[in-house]
């Protein structure tokens, strides 16, 4: 079989398989926001959270150049794009929830929240937007300063040494996450740069600069050690350990060999959920709090309610990320022939 043998592949060529994954996994963080009840609803929430990772670690590969100017001047055109995307995102959630507190009568309630002497710290350091429904932003804003931190790195052509810092980071980010599970903390917390982000960025990027030997490995191995990790994983996020959660190390681990495994089968291509992952799941992961909570507002379905609506605001969000994208396509091909002509 051809996936025994030895890898070859361009790190600059598209790998259908990883867009296939972002496409499931940004399917789950939705699931995590609306979750559905029981066992399930655990296995998708877990699957969601990895789907994170999984997502930080396509960044921080992508984000690495052998060569240090290139690299740092993609990656800060990325980052301008990326900011440009949040402030209009933000400012989209900042209008709903405040024409939402007019409509419904809190709109002092909702000014109140500027007074809070700790708002602009946490949404600055924490990228906590829980006051304007929009806690998934997190991710972005960990996403931006994690950038910020692999530009510096790569301009100053110290990227490299960085690499060895990745295990302290690494076990920075299972204590924080490991305390945060454990003792029900304010789960912002965990979503600092430092902690979220960066180690898992900062590991993608080295595993760009060292592909080579990371295609030689055996997928028979990664295979079976996602597995493994796979099932560590479900057991400990259900089952503490002297109390502790210490899911984190495996939900990590989990992320880390799947994101090999497709790095590997780079041409193992699912039409439909591939071109929607590469295409449209950013938008399913920017709205779909923003739908999900228009939904919740407007549908009731009795005792059926835990089970449907997270399939709905799911749906309906899938749906509009796809018109989402189709629209800005248009006004993009729409401005490039009006430059052309």
């Amino acid at each position: 079989m051809d996936i025994l043998i030895p890898y070859k592949t361009n790190i600059n060529k598209r790998n259908h398989i990883m867009d296939f994954m972002k496409a499931i996994f940004a399917m789950c963080v939705v699931l995590v926001h609306f979750p559905l009840p029981g066992t399930v609803g655990m296995v998708f929430t877990t699957l969601g959270i990895c789907g994170v990772i999984f997502f930080f670690l396509v960044s921080g590969y992508n984000s690495y150049n052998k060569d240090d100017e290139v690299a740092s001047k993609n990656i800060l055109k990325r980052t301008k794009r990326i900011l440009i995307i949040t402030i209009i995102v933000l400012l989209i959630y900042f209008l709903y929830t405040m024409l939402e507190s007019i409509i419904y009568g809190y709109f002092n309630e909702f000014l109140n929240n500027f007074k809070n002497p700790w708002l602009f710290p946490r949404i600055f350091l924490l990228g906590d937007f829980s006051f304007i429904r929009a806690d998934a932003m997190w991710y972005m804003v960990a996403l931006i300063y994690s950038y910020l931190i692999l530009f510096v790195l790569h301009k100053a052509k110290i990227i490299k040494y960085a690499y060895y810092a990745i295990p302290v980071l690494l076990l920075f980010r299972i204590w924080v996450e490991t305390y945060v599970n454990t003792y029900d903390t304010d789960w912002h917390y965990s979503s600092l740069f430092l902690a979220s982000g960066l180690p898992i960025m900062l590991l993608g990027n080295y595993i760009a600069c060292k592909k080579e030997s990371f295609l030689k490995s055996s997928i028979i191995l990664n295979i079976i050690i996602f597995v493994v990790s796979a099932v560590f994983m479900f057991i400990t996020v259900e089952k503490r350990v002297f109390y502790y959660n210490v899911a984190q190390p495996f939900k990590i681990l989990f992320s880390l060999e799947l994101f090999l495994i497709a790095l590997k089968l780079p041409n193992y291509k699912i039409p439909l959920l591939s071109n929607y992952g590469r295409y449209c799941s950013m938008y399913l992961y920017l709205f779909h709090l923003l739908i999900g909570a228009l939904i919740y507002g407007f549908i009731s379905l009795g005792s059926l309610e835990d089970y449907l609506l997270p399939f709905i605001v799911l749906i309906i969000s899938i749906g509009i990320s796809i018109l989402i994208y189709y629209i800005k396509t248009l006004i993009y091909n729409k401005l490039k022939r009006k430059q052309a002509s």
